[in-house]
């Protein structure tokens, strides 16, 4: 006999002799929940709703991030062929495009210093539940 039709015709004892499901539970944990601040933004006065999304002031205080990014194109005189976006660690950087298109940084902003932004990272635990 051929011995894929042995196969074929043969029932498979595996499936009737399956193994006992084992189940694990968890406890049931409590997650610390951020209560929201919400301190006075230092350059608009409205509340800063999500302090996750803040910035931190060079004098102290909170800022909306929309109200840095005008803050900096006023002082900066960014104008409408320039952009002003975060790169990171506390800087920001006005953009400028040149003659292949490319954007190249004409200044760099440095805004939201080391001690600052621990110092908010703090703040944000402290509020945790």
């Amino acid at each position: 006999m051929d011995r894929r039709k042995q196969k074929k015709g043969r029932t498979d004892n595996r499936s009737a002799q399956q193994t006992p499901r084992r189940h694990f539970v968890m406890e049931e944990q409590q997650v610390p929940q951020v209560e929201e601040p919400m301190p006075p933004c230092a350059i608009c006065g409205k509340p800063v709703e999500l302090i996750s999304e803040a910035i931190s002031e060079p004098n102290g205080g909170y800022s909306h991030f929309d109200c840095v990014i005008s803050r900096i194109k006023e002082q900066e005189m960014v104008t409408e062929d320039e952009t002003v976006s975060y790169i990171g660690h506390g800087n920001f950087a006005v953009f400028r495009k040149d003659e292949e298109g490319r954007y190249v940084i004409r200044t760099r902003v440095p805004y939201e210093s080391k001690e600052n932004y621990d110092a908010m990272k703090k703040f944000v635990e402290g509020s945790k539940k």
